[in-house]
């Protein structure tokens, strides 16, 4: 019998290995600057219930989505049956339904065309009288719906992570809402978090076409009661902050030639009066429709529309394609802040604050000292038991345990896991899998010799008759695990994740750590018996 000397290069490779990947999880700040160009220096994170933070439930409205899709179909039409010279004389959203009015039938007729030209693939399209609606398939509805809390989920994640929280989790719960968790966060950060996280961010540059002190006074200019008959004239009545007392209105272009959707870059800056302000510049075809866009209207104001406020209006005075910014009456938090959500992109929908909670790090604190106990005591009394009962083969067994525990530590030290109370239940259990393919194969072995086999005949067949087993038992597991972490959150999915790496590991230090050492050990040697 002889030990491979592949298998014995592996094993030393793997055990230096999770030793200098583990090193950052212990060591913290006091590595050299040069390891995180060499290693892995993300080192195990601890979760909420570990290391205390702020727990966010954030509800998602879906059914902003779906009005915004029937927005967009209004908006298309206004502007398509603009160029043909026919007039919308009134839009009305209900539900997952639009109803536009048109003043005469030719006129309807030419908007019945273009509607079943561009719509019929997702909403059904019929007449009543001199109205024509649109009323979205269901399935398009539900796919608006997913769109959109999948988009509030990315965007919600970009957004915590410029703001250089440690290791955030922000995960779907259900059909309209996600979980929010950040570990390490202060009380101090929550109320920022919440600010940045409900902010929509919706950036829009419209041409301003007047502007007043009042609301009624500029919807009785253009001869219209409410700010909804605008749209028959393509313009919309805007709210304004720009730091003049007039300007509190704005009539503005209905449609939106470029929104913040075509933004590569917003920074924090300082104008010449020394205020923060944010500057912004584009990418690609959006500097391309921003040059059009005040190539055309040179001489008129630019309002820079955010969140459906102007918070500035300039005179636009010659051609600008990659670059501009917004002012406003902005402290330095803000205006950082500001750009951070401009970068990470506009929320498609509005978001709620359903349930808030700030973990105490005490409870952290109790959590890490009772799971640390509890695998510390189990350890200790397993590695007993398996000398006491099984004497040289019970230390190799040992061995393997312990290797099989640095593998996983390592493996999670590599790839920055993040280390929860369901997880150190996990790691608990994945031990406890570990000794019972020990035993196994250790009590193959006693049937062996019963058999009259010789002591390597005996150490040969124990590993090889028990290898099914062992897959058997780890691989149904496995597959218990993958599908708790496909379907599961949260605490369920650190619980799975921490399993299915520990099965993994558990495999290869029993059916392939273990006997390499056995091996070793009896290799070259004339064995009368065994010590098991």
């Amino acid at each position: 019998m002889r030990a491979s000397k592949g298998w014995i290069i592996t094993i030393l490779v793997v055990t230096v290995l999770s030793l200098l990947l583990l090193l950052p999880s212990v060591a913290g700040d006091s590595l050299p600057k040069w390891w995180g160009r060499v290693f892995p220096d993300k080192g195990i994170n601890l979760g909420l219930d570990l290391r205390g933070g702020i727990f966010l439930l954030v509800g998602v409205d879906t059914e902003a989505a779906i009005s915004h899709e029937l927005s967009n179909i209004r908006d298309f039409m206004n502007l398509e049956l603009k160029n043909d010279q026919v007039l919308v004389k009134s839009s009305d959203i209900e539900g997952s339904t639009l109803t536009l009015q048109f003043y005469s039938q030719a006129d309807l007729d030419k908007a019945r065309a273009l509607a079943n030209e561009n719509f019929t693939d997702r909403a059904d399209v019929y007449t009543d009288g001199l109205s024509l609606s649109f009323s979205l398939k269901g399935a398009y509805v539900r796919d608006a719906e997913v769109k959109a809390i999948d988009q509030v989920r990315q965007v919600m994640e970009n957004r915590i992570q410029e703001l250089g929280l440690v290791e955030p989790s922000i995960q779907k719960a259900g059909a309209d809402r996600v979980i929010i968790q950040v570990p390490g966060a202060s009380d101090r950060d929550r109320q920022r978090v919440i600010d940045i996280i409900k902010r929509s961010a919706v950036l829009e540059f419209k041409i301003v076409k007047d502007v007043g002190p009042s609301e009624d006074t500029l919807l009785a200019k253009y001869g219209v009661s409410a700010p909804d008959e605008l749209a028959a004239q393509n313009l919309m009545l805007v709210p304004g902050n720009t730091g003049i007392e007039n300007e509190k209105f704005f009539i503005a272009s209905l449609e939106s030639p470029v929104t913040g959707e075509s933004l590569s870059d917003a920074r924090i800056i300082f104008d010449e009066f020394g205020r923060p302000a944010v500057s912004f510049s584009f990418k690609g075809a959006g500097a391309s429709k921003f040059g059009e866009l005040t190539e055309s209207s040179i001489g008129q104001r630019l309002a820079i529309v955010l969140d459906g406020t102007i918070k500035s209006a300039p005179t636009i005075q010659d051609r600008i394609s990659t670059q501009g910014r917004i002012t406003g009456n902005f402290t330095t938090d803000e205006a950082n802040d500001l750009a951070l959500v401009l970068r990470s992109g506009a929320l498609p929908v509005p978001v709620t604050i359903e349930q808030e909670r700030t973990v105490g790090p005490s409870l952290g604190k109790d959590s890490i000292e009772s799971g640390m106990n509890s695998m510390i005591i189990g350890g200790v009394l397993v590695l007993i038991f398996m000398v006491v009962v099984y004497k040289l083969q019970g230390v190799v067994a040992d061995a393997a345990l312990t290797l099989n525990m640095l593998f996983i530590m390592g493996f999670f030290s590599a790839f920055g896991v993040t280390l929860t109370l369901p997880g150190i239940a996990g790691l608990v259990l994945t031990m406890g899998m570990a000794v019972d393919g020990n035993i196994i194969i250790l009590e193959r072995m006693k049937e062996e010799i019963r058999a009259g086999k010789s002591p390597m005949a005996a150490i040969d067949a124990g590993y090889e008759r028990s290898l099914w087993t062992i897959l058997d038992a780890n691989i149904t597991t496995l597959i218990t695990a993958v599908i708790l972490f496909w379907f599961g959150t949260g605490p369920i999915k650190g619980f799975a994740a921490t399993l299915s790496i520990g099965i993994i590991s558990t495999v290869f230090s029993n059916v392939i750590v273990a006997r390499v050492i056995t091996e070793y050990i009896y290799q070259n040697k004339k064995v009368i018996k065994l010590s098991i």
